[in-house]
């Protein structure tokens, strides 16, 4: 039987239950939670502290990006100095140049980006099969990042996809930041059921309740935490403008 991998989660939000249950045939994984430094965290794994998550040879910091820099700030004299660190915000830019900084220069960075969480693995069967993932390697030999493609390819069935930071955020300021913001502003707006709906309609309902239900931490680190978020979200506002003014001067009755 292979060993299996010592992994330390830092956050204990939806995403982390979402690794917990998904990693768990191939680690011993402990979880550190603001509430509860011990007790069972499903699917084998276990609280523990933030001391003995720090320690592990595989920590993932699953919290917002906004609160990684801050978090390692104040507890990077915990860290294992030879630890491999995968971030798996949903951004790559600042979460990984906060890493960077924080940690030791002995330790190995690797970024990720899992492109789902709980909705869209139940749309996929309840499995990870062929769900994508982004990778983007910082600081780590080939081998080390080989390893991590392998094993999250061969191992979790994932769609891998490499990518650096700057190309990732660029990418996910039209993928996520602009689909979430509007998924909010559907969501404020209350738009209805209709018997009468289009697919296309029920296209904006399902961006309404996925998109526009996300926490505000998440939604603050999608599309303020992305260096490009904020000029997409300036092009729709600014393309919502021209189409109106067309149509007041087309629809002129």
């Amino acid at each position: 039987m292979k060993e299996l991998y010592s992994i330390g989660i830092i956050g204990y939000g939806d995403f982390t239950k979402v690794l917990i249950e998904h990693l768990a045939p191939y680690a011993e994984i402990v979880v550190s939670s603001r509430s509860r430094e011990d007790g069972d965290a499903g699917f084998g794994a276990r609280f523990g502290s933030v001391e003995e998550v720090l320690a592990r040879p595989i920590i993932i910091p699953s919290i917002p990006s906004q609160f990684i820099d801050s978090f390692f700030a104040t507890n990077k004299h915990l860290v294992n100095p030879e630890a491999l660190v995968v971030d798996v915000a949903s951004v790559k830019v600042k979460p990984l140049e906060a890493l960077v900084r924080q940690l030791p220069e002995s330790c190995k960075i690797i970024g990720t980006h899992p492109m789902f969480g709980p909705a869209s693995i139940a749309k996929n069967g309840g499995n990870l099969n062929g769900l994508k993932c982004a990778l983007s390697p910082v600081r780590a030999a080939e081998s080390t990042v080989n390893e991590l493609e392998s094993f999250l390819h061969e191992r979790l069935g994932l769609y891998v996809i490499r990518k650096t930071p700057e190309q990732h955020d660029l990418e996910m300021a039209y993928v996520q930041g602009l689909s979430h913001f509007i998924g909010h502003v559907l969501n404020e707006m209350d738009i209805p059921n209709s018997e009468l709906s289009t697919l296309a309609y029920e296209d904006l309902i399902d961006m309404k309740n996925v998109q526009g239900n996300d926490s505000w931490d998440l939604f603050c680190s999608i599309v303020d935490h992305n260096p490009y978020a904020k000029e997409i979200q300036d092009q729709f506002i600014a393309s919502y403008q021209a189409v109106r003014k067309q149509l007041d001067i087309v629809c002129v009755i």
